[in-house]
C-alpha cells in the first residue's frame, strides 16, 4: 500500500555516496553494493522499491532501517 499521509521524500538518503563494487545497473545507472550517508553511516543494497499504477513509491513496504536512494533503490542500515 502506498502511503498518502507521508511524503516519499522523507525516506530518501540524501547526499549518499557509493561504497564498494557495482553489483548491477538499472536504467543505465550503476547499483553500488553499499552507500555511505553524510554522517558516515553505512547501508547495503537490499532491493528495488515498488511503485503503484500511478507511479507512486510504496514506502509502506520499507522495513525498519531501510531507506531509498535514487533511482528507487532500497538500502538497509548496516549494524
Amino acid at each position: 500500500m502506498v502511503s498518502r499521509s507521508v511524503p516519499h521524500e522523507y525516506f530518501f538518503l540524501n547526499g549518499s555516496r557509493s561504497d564498494g563494487p557495482v553489483i548491477g545497473h538499472i536504467d543505465g545507472r550503476p547499483i553500488p553494493a553499499r552507500v555511505i550517508d553524510t554522517r558516515g553511516s553505512r547501508y547495503r543494497f537490499v532491493g528495488v522499491a515498488r511503485r503503484d499504477r500511478r507511479g507512486r513509491l510504496d514506502v509502506a513496504a520499507l522495513r525498519k532501517n531501510e531507506w531509498l536512494v535514487v533511482p528507487d533503490l532500497i538500502y538497509a542500515a548496516v549494524a
